[in-house]
Protein backbone atom coordinates (compact mmCIF):
# COMPACT_ATOMS: atom_id res chain seq x y z
CA UNK A 1 0.00 0.00 0.00
CA UNK A 2 1.00 3.92 -0.53
CA UNK A 3 1.86 5.68 2.88
CA UNK A 4 -0.63 8.20 4.08
CA UNK A 5 0.31 11.69 5.04
CA UNK A 6 -3.04 12.95 7.17
CA UNK A 7 -4.13 16.82 8.50
CA UNK A 8 -6.15 17.89 11.13
CA UNK A 9 -6.26 21.60 10.34
CA UNK A 10 -8.23 21.61 13.19
CA UNK A 11 -10.20 25.08 14.73
CA UNK A 12 -8.23 27.48 11.92
CA UNK A 13 -7.73 29.06 8.46
CA UNK A 14 -10.48 30.10 6.15
CA UNK A 15 -11.14 29.92 2.38
CA UNK A 16 -8.39 31.79 1.19
CA UNK A 17 -5.82 30.28 3.13
CA UNK A 18 -6.88 26.50 2.92
CA UNK A 19 -7.02 27.27 -0.84
CA UNK A 20 -3.92 28.65 -1.20
CA UNK A 21 -2.58 25.53 0.73
CA UNK A 22 -4.95 22.50 -1.04
CA UNK A 23 -2.83 23.89 -4.02
CA UNK A 24 0.36 24.35 -2.62
CA UNK A 25 0.13 20.36 -1.59
CA UNK A 26 -1.49 19.17 -4.60
CA UNK A 27 1.56 21.42 -6.45
CA UNK A 28 4.31 19.35 -5.30
CA UNK A 29 4.89 16.23 -7.16
CA UNK A 30 5.39 12.66 -5.62
CA UNK A 31 6.26 9.55 -7.25
CA UNK A 32 3.00 7.85 -8.53
CA UNK A 33 1.14 5.53 -6.21
CA UNK A 34 4.12 6.38 -3.24
CA UNK A 35 1.76 8.63 -1.16
CA UNK A 36 -2.18 9.16 -0.22
CA UNK A 37 -3.15 12.91 0.98
CA UNK A 38 -5.45 14.07 2.80
CA UNK A 39 -6.72 16.77 4.62
CA UNK A 40 -9.25 17.39 7.05
CA UNK A 41 -10.35 21.88 7.15
CA UNK A 42 -12.84 22.90 9.13
CA UNK A 43 -16.34 22.32 7.98
CA UNK A 44 -16.68 25.80 7.31
CA UNK A 45 -14.54 25.57 4.59
CA UNK A 46 -15.32 22.17 3.42
CA UNK A 47 -17.47 22.56 0.69
CA UNK A 48 -15.29 25.84 -0.72
CA UNK A 49 -12.42 23.37 -0.72
CA UNK A 50 -14.22 21.18 -2.53
CA UNK A 51 -15.40 22.55 -5.58
CA UNK A 52 -11.77 23.89 -5.90
CA UNK A 53 -9.92 20.83 -5.51
CA UNK A 54 -7.99 19.78 -8.43
CA UNK A 55 -7.30 15.86 -9.48
CA UNK A 56 -3.93 16.32 -8.13
CA UNK A 57 -4.57 17.51 -4.83
CA UNK A 58 -5.44 16.02 -1.28
CA UNK A 59 -8.27 14.28 -0.76
CA UNK A 60 -11.20 15.92 1.61
CA UNK A 61 -12.10 14.48 5.24
CA UNK A 62 -14.32 16.14 8.18
CA UNK A 63 -13.23 16.22 11.62
CA UNK A 64 -16.34 15.62 13.49
CA UNK A 65 -19.85 14.72 12.85
CA UNK A 66 -23.06 13.18 14.03
CA UNK A 67 -23.88 9.78 14.34
CA UNK A 68 -27.70 10.07 13.30
CA UNK A 69 -28.57 11.31 9.27
CA UNK A 70 -30.84 13.68 10.74
CA UNK A 71 -32.65 15.24 13.56
CA UNK A 72 -32.96 18.07 15.76
CA UNK A 73 -29.41 17.97 17.03
CA UNK A 74 -28.11 21.65 16.81
CA UNK A 75 -24.90 22.62 15.86
CA UNK A 76 -24.19 18.93 14.51
CA UNK A 77 -23.48 18.13 11.21
CA UNK A 78 -24.77 13.97 9.73
CA UNK A 79 -22.31 11.92 8.12
CA UNK A 80 -24.44 12.08 5.17
CA UNK A 81 -24.32 15.97 4.73
CA UNK A 82 -20.81 15.83 5.03
CA UNK A 83 -20.09 13.62 2.39
CA UNK A 84 -22.60 15.65 0.21
CA UNK A 85 -20.43 18.90 0.99
CA UNK A 86 -17.31 16.97 -0.19
CA UNK A 87 -15.59 15.01 2.28
CA UNK A 88 -14.54 11.36 1.59
CA UNK A 89 -13.01 10.35 4.98
CA UNK A 90 -14.05 11.30 8.51
CA UNK A 91 -12.32 11.58 11.99
CA UNK A 92 -13.56 9.17 14.76
CA UNK A 93 -12.70 9.45 18.19
CA UNK A 94 -10.11 11.97 17.88
CA UNK A 95 -8.86 12.43 21.58
CA UNK A 96 -9.77 16.25 21.96
CA UNK A 97 -13.28 15.47 20.94
CA UNK A 98 -13.21 12.63 24.11
CA UNK A 99 -11.32 15.03 25.95
CA UNK A 100 -12.82 18.33 25.44
CA UNK A 101 -16.10 17.48 24.36
CA UNK A 102 -17.22 14.30 26.51
CA UNK A 103 -16.78 11.58 23.78
CA UNK A 104 -16.48 8.00 25.16
CA UNK A 105 -16.08 4.96 23.64
CA UNK A 106 -20.37 4.34 23.31
CA UNK A 107 -20.34 7.68 20.73
CA UNK A 108 -17.34 6.73 18.98
CA UNK A 109 -19.14 3.43 18.30
CA UNK A 110 -22.13 5.07 17.27
CA UNK A 111 -20.40 7.42 14.61
CA UNK A 112 -18.31 4.52 13.18
CA UNK A 113 -21.62 3.52 12.66
CA UNK A 114 -22.94 6.79 11.31
CA UNK A 115 -19.44 7.27 9.04
CA UNK A 116 -19.89 4.07 6.99
CA UNK A 117 -23.33 4.48 6.67
CA UNK A 118 -22.90 7.85 4.61
CA UNK A 119 -20.00 5.83 2.19
CA UNK A 120 -17.27 7.69 4.17
CA UNK A 121 -13.92 5.82 5.05
CA UNK A 122 -13.17 6.57 9.08
CA UNK A 123 -10.11 7.24 10.29
CA UNK A 124 -10.26 5.98 13.94
CA UNK A 125 -8.29 7.57 16.46
CA UNK A 126 -7.07 5.50 19.38
CA UNK A 127 -4.62 6.42 22.19
CA UNK A 128 -3.50 6.39 25.96
CA UNK A 129 -3.05 8.92 28.46
CA UNK A 130 0.22 10.13 30.42
CA UNK A 131 -1.76 8.50 33.11
CA UNK A 132 -2.55 5.23 31.30
CA UNK A 133 0.79 4.96 29.80
CA UNK A 134 2.89 5.36 33.77
CA UNK A 135 0.20 2.68 34.73
CA UNK A 136 1.25 0.42 31.95
CA UNK A 137 -2.37 0.57 30.59
CA UNK A 138 -1.38 0.99 27.14
CA UNK A 139 -2.04 -2.15 25.85
CA UNK A 140 -5.19 -2.55 27.36
CA UNK A 141 -6.39 0.97 26.77
CA UNK A 142 -5.80 0.12 22.75
CA UNK A 143 -7.55 -2.82 22.84
CA UNK A 144 -10.33 -1.69 24.88
CA UNK A 145 -10.91 1.18 22.45
CA UNK A 146 -10.52 -0.53 19.27
CA UNK A 147 -13.04 -3.11 20.48
CA UNK A 148 -15.76 -1.15 21.29
CA UNK A 149 -15.53 1.48 18.42
CA UNK A 150 -15.09 -1.41 16.00
CA UNK A 151 -18.23 -3.84 17.63
CA UNK A 152 -20.33 -4.45 15.02
CA UNK A 153 -18.61 -3.02 12.38
CA UNK A 154 -17.90 -5.69 9.31
CA UNK A 155 -14.36 -6.92 9.47
CA UNK A 156 -14.30 -5.55 5.33
CA UNK A 157 -15.36 -2.23 6.10
CA UNK A 158 -13.11 0.10 4.92
CA UNK A 159 -11.20 1.51 7.93
CA UNK A 160 -8.28 3.96 8.89
CA UNK A 161 -6.20 3.81 12.38
CA UNK A 162 -4.43 6.79 13.66
CA UNK A 163 -2.42 5.76 17.01
CA UNK A 164 -2.48 9.28 19.13
CA UNK A 165 -0.61 9.34 22.33
CA UNK A 166 -2.81 11.70 24.11
CA UNK A 167 0.55 13.35 25.97
CA UNK A 168 2.10 13.51 22.32
CA UNK A 169 -0.59 15.51 20.54
CA UNK A 170 0.30 19.45 20.46
CA UNK A 171 2.74 19.15 23.42
CA UNK A 172 5.79 19.26 21.26
CA UNK A 173 6.54 15.80 23.06
CA UNK A 174 6.45 13.07 20.65
CA UNK A 175 6.96 9.51 21.14
CA UNK A 176 10.38 7.63 20.82
CA UNK A 177 10.84 5.55 17.95
CA UNK A 178 10.96 2.18 20.39
CA UNK A 179 7.38 3.25 21.83
CA UNK A 180 5.76 4.35 18.31
CA UNK A 181 6.71 1.13 17.05
CA UNK A 182 5.54 -1.28 19.97
CA UNK A 183 2.13 0.35 20.12
CA UNK A 184 1.81 -0.29 16.76
CA UNK A 185 2.92 -4.06 16.99
CA UNK A 186 0.18 -4.19 19.32
CA UNK A 187 -2.44 -2.62 17.47
CA UNK A 188 -1.53 -4.64 14.44
CA UNK A 189 -1.83 -7.62 16.77
CA UNK A 190 -5.20 -6.67 17.87
CA UNK A 191 -6.36 -6.20 14.19
CA UNK A 192 -5.24 -9.46 13.39
CA UNK A 193 -7.12 -10.92 16.47
CA UNK A 194 -10.55 -9.53 15.13
CA UNK A 195 -10.23 -11.28 11.91
CA UNK A 196 -9.15 -7.35 10.45
CA UNK A 197 -5.45 -7.73 9.28
CA UNK A 198 -3.54 -10.88 7.92
CA UNK A 199 -0.07 -11.43 5.66
CA UNK A 200 -2.17 -10.12 2.54
CA UNK A 201 -2.64 -6.99 4.25
CA UNK A 202 -4.10 -4.64 7.03
CA UNK A 203 -5.84 -1.53 7.75
CA UNK A 204 -3.27 1.43 7.75
CA UNK A 205 -2.30 2.44 10.97
CA UNK A 206 -1.32 5.62 10.91
CA UNK A 207 1.16 7.92 14.06
CA UNK A 208 -0.23 11.54 15.10
CA UNK A 209 1.75 13.26 18.10
CA UNK A 210 3.73 16.22 17.09
CA UNK A 211 5.12 14.87 13.98
CA UNK A 212 7.31 16.97 12.65
CA UNK A 213 10.21 17.68 9.82
CA UNK A 214 13.00 16.39 12.32
CA UNK A 215 11.36 13.24 13.73
CA UNK A 216 9.45 11.77 11.01
CA UNK A 217 12.35 10.50 8.86
CA UNK A 218 13.06 7.73 11.94
CA UNK A 219 9.15 7.29 12.89
CA UNK A 220 8.69 6.61 8.66
CA UNK A 221 11.71 4.06 8.70
CA UNK A 222 9.46 1.82 11.04
CA UNK A 223 7.09 -0.95 9.24
CA UNK A 224 4.46 -0.65 11.53
CA UNK A 225 4.21 2.95 10.74
CA UNK A 226 1.96 3.06 8.04
CA UNK A 227 1.92 6.85 7.98
CA UNK A 228 1.23 10.17 9.72
CA UNK A 229 -1.57 12.37 11.09
CA UNK A 230 -0.09 15.29 11.21
CA UNK A 231 -1.62 18.53 13.43
CA UNK A 232 0.10 22.06 13.90
CA UNK A 233 2.68 20.95 11.19
CA UNK A 234 0.32 20.68 8.55
CA UNK A 235 -1.21 24.00 8.69
CA UNK A 236 2.68 25.08 6.52
CA UNK A 237 2.90 23.71 2.83
CA UNK A 238 7.08 23.70 3.52
CA UNK A 239 6.43 21.62 6.63
CA UNK A 240 3.42 19.25 5.59
CA UNK A 241 5.18 18.34 2.25
CA UNK A 242 8.68 17.74 4.39
CA UNK A 243 7.10 14.96 6.17
CA UNK A 244 5.59 13.60 2.97
CA UNK A 245 9.11 13.59 1.54
CA UNK A 246 10.50 11.22 4.52
CA UNK A 247 7.32 8.95 4.10
CA UNK A 248 8.23 8.70 0.44
CA UNK A 249 12.28 7.70 0.88
CA UNK A 250 11.19 5.73 3.89
CA UNK A 251 9.41 3.68 1.23
CA UNK A 252 11.40 3.30 -0.97
CA UNK A 253 14.25 2.63 1.33
CA UNK A 254 12.65 -0.14 2.09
Amino acid sequence: MSRILAGNWKMNLGVAEGTALLRAIGDHAVPAGSLTTVVFPPLTILAALARERRIQDPKLGVQNCHAEPKGPFTGEVSPEMAREAGAELALVGHSERRRLFCENDASVQAKMKGVLRAGLKPVLCIGETLAERERRETRDVLSRQLGRALEGIPARAPLWVAYEPVWAIGTGVVATVDEVAEAHGWVLEELGRMGRGSAAGHPPVLYGGSVDPKNASGLAALPEVDGFLVGGASLAAETFLAIGDALVKAEHAI
